[in-house]
């Protein structure tokens, strides 16, 4: 987990996005290994329109301590350690794709308002600090699973070629989950419900 220490809490609508703003400059994200990660072949459209997996086809993870929990394919992926801001870490068995959910706390908690453009703009900030040969291809407000997201499409070069990548940004009051799906370009296109399955299931905050 990151814990950012910078400053006091700061009040206005203002002085709370400038707050967010140096709390993200601020935190090291766990996911600079397998934040090159995939399904961004498609347009952002894709999201409302794919389907997640049956449930009878998916398995529960699901963690008291970050208050988080989802549904992940019961098939041909597995739960593999996780270690700094990682809370979960999946990888398909063939290794051609992983799933990774970063977590950090901000210095300022942001009401369901709050998650709008300026915050999109701050998380294409963010991807450019952690990965800076990345290729956005798209970005956008959505909403999925309930909650209000930004999603990040973009490629990248990996240690097995070309990467599509789709980020899923979500808050919580102070709470910021970062999901990031990953697939060689080659093989995106098969793994993609796999993410869909997990952006639409992740509950995140007091359940």
């Amino acid at each position: 987990m990151n814990t950012n220490l910078i400053g006091n809490r700061e009040s206005g609508t203002g002085d709370r996005i400038d707050g967010l703003r140096r709390s993200a400059f601020g935190l090291r994200a766990g996911l600079t290994a397998f934040g090159i990660a995939a399904f961004g072949v498609a347009a952002v459209s894709r999201v409302a329109d794919a389907q997640p997996l049956e449930a009878k086809d998916t398995q529960p993870y699901r963690s008291a301590v970050y208050n988080v929990a989802f549904s992940y394919p019961r098939e041909d992926w597995v739960a593999v350690p996780a270690a700094g801001g990682n809370i979960a870490l999946l990888m398909q068995k063939k290794g051609e794709a992983s799933l990774a959910l970063d977590f950090q706390v901000l210095q300022v908690a942001l009401a369901p308002d709050e998650i709008d453009g300026t915050f999109k703009e701050i998380e294409l900030e963010q991807l450019t600090q952690r990965a800076p040969h990345a290729r956005v291809m798209s970005s956008a407000l959505n909403e999925v699973g309930g909650h209000k997201v930004i999603v990040i499409r973009y490629g990248a070069s990996g240690l097995t070629g070309d990467l599509d990548v789709t980020q899923y940004s979500v808050v919580s009051g102070a709470s910021l989950y970062r999901l990031t799906c990953a697939a060689t370009r080659a093989t995106a296109a098969r793994h993609v419900r796999a993410c869909d399955t997990v952006a639409r299931t992740l509950v995140v905050g007091k359940q």
